[in-house]
């Protein structure tokens, strides 16, 4: 069990099986992919742009018009610029079985309620949404990027959209029915996204320049922009220049781990794609991956496995199931202290299987036991829950 435990050790950051009680499942259609929490997010860049006289202008968050510094009126829709963005979020996203990114830009909009007097200009927010392979960040920070080169990448996007004055409510499922009907048809995207790139030495450190290419997804049509002579022009007039540091964070930040998803084999790989659908919500697939994991390693006792399997089984109220799982990971103690965290969540879960099941009892003693670790939650519902 140690070679597994100590394989499993970086999972531990998000084993969150402590609130499961709290939480709830809200989920409007079943058969929609989920569509993670952000897990990364990029806030602020300069955009910068060369004028006709030569002279370089720049926008926090937006890339100007060649005009912006000529123009001194109050046009709405020209302070927009080329492009902006309030807010660059990556999330993820499994689609049939595969893991994908979600990189979704909140930006300013709006319009003129009388376009042709532009008057009545009314602002809004919209969002841009690209879904794409999670292989893909890889290649837009190669370790191999040289300051001064500029390289294109290709998103090769599964689908692409905007959503215009975005309700914050229903965005994501839209986004959601867009990617699923995207599934059933299985046709190539029209467009895909370009991602112009170049790292640079300045007197601010080292920075990273990028500009954002939609295209129609032909070779014939794209394929001009990755030719040598092509290169040099496609960041010289208008990019956004964001701290090296910063975009390192927005792309390397979020785990990426596509190849294990498509076509799992080893115990490892079974289990880490259960966590993926785990927290994609997907709790039967992760349930089929978990105990395929356990097939593969009938004789360990992982009690993180278990404890996986015994959440998947809570959030579908599948309590007598959830009991057994609980049970296996309880009595798989670990010996090494560095896991005994975790497993005292197994314990204070069970204790919650427990409740759900009206067995009070049974459910105090497994918080009394989970207190005495000093788990909070624990503590919680021994005052709450269990009599003096």
């Amino acid at each position: 069990m140690k070679k597994y435990q100590n394989i499993l050790s970086f999972f531990l950051l998000i084993f969150t099986l402590g609130k499961a009680y709290t939480q709830s499942v809200e989920r409007t259609m079943a058969n929609l992919p989920e569509i993670s929490e952000p897990l990364t997010v990029l806030d602020e860049a300069t955009g910068w742009t060369l004028q006709d006289n030569g002279i370089w202008i720049s926008g926090k968050n937006y890339i100007p018009n060649e005009n912006a510094d000529f123009n001194r009126t109050n046009d709405p829709e020209n302070k927009l610029g080329k492009h902006n963005f309030i807010k660059i979020e990556l999330r993820e996203v499994l689609i049939q079985g595969e893991q994908h990114m979600v990189m979704l830009i909140y930006r300013e909009g709006g319009y003129f309620e009388f376009e042709t007097l532009r008057e009545g200009w009314k602002s809004q927010e919209d969002v841009l949404y690209y879904v794409f392979k999670a292989g893909k960040l890889k290649q837009l920070l190669p370790d191999t990027a040289t300051p001064g080169l500029t390289y294109v990448v290709n998103l090769d996007v599964f689908c692409m959209g905007k959503i215009n004055a975005y309700d914050k409510k229903t965005y994501l499922q839209k986004i959601a029915n867009h990617i699923q009907r995207q599934s059933v048809l299985k046709y190539p995207s029209q467009f895909t996204l370009l991602i112009v790139l170049m790292p640079v030495n300045t007197k601010q450190g080292k920075m990273i320049r990028v500009r954002f290419i939609e295209v129609f997804n032909k070779k014939s049509i794209y394929q001009r922009y990755f030719l040598p002579e092509y290169l040099p022009n496609l960041l010289a007039k208008y990019y956004y220049e964001i701290p090296y540091a910063d975009f390192v964070q927005l792309v390397r930040r979020a785990p990426v781990y596509e190849d294990l998803i498509s076509n799992p084999k080893t115990f490892m790989e079974y289990y880490r794609r259960g966590i993926a659908f785990f927290n994609r919500k997907n709790y039967n697939a992760a349930i089929a991956d978990f105990e395929r994991a356990i097939q593969l390693a009938p004789n360990e006792k992982i009690f993180l496995v278990y404890a996986y399997l015994g959440n998947c089984y809570f959030y579908l109220k599948q309590y007598q199931r959830a009991l057994q799982a609980y049970n296996d990971a309880v009595n798989a103690k670990p010996a090494d202290n560095e896991f005994i965290n975790d497993w005292v969540r197994a314990v204070y879960n069970r204790g919650l299987t427990f409740f759900e099941l009206d067995d009070i009892n049974q459910a105090c003693d497994d918080w009394h036991r989970a207190a005495v670790y000093g788990l909070p939650e624990a503590e919680k519902m021994v005052k709450k829950r269990c009599k003096k």
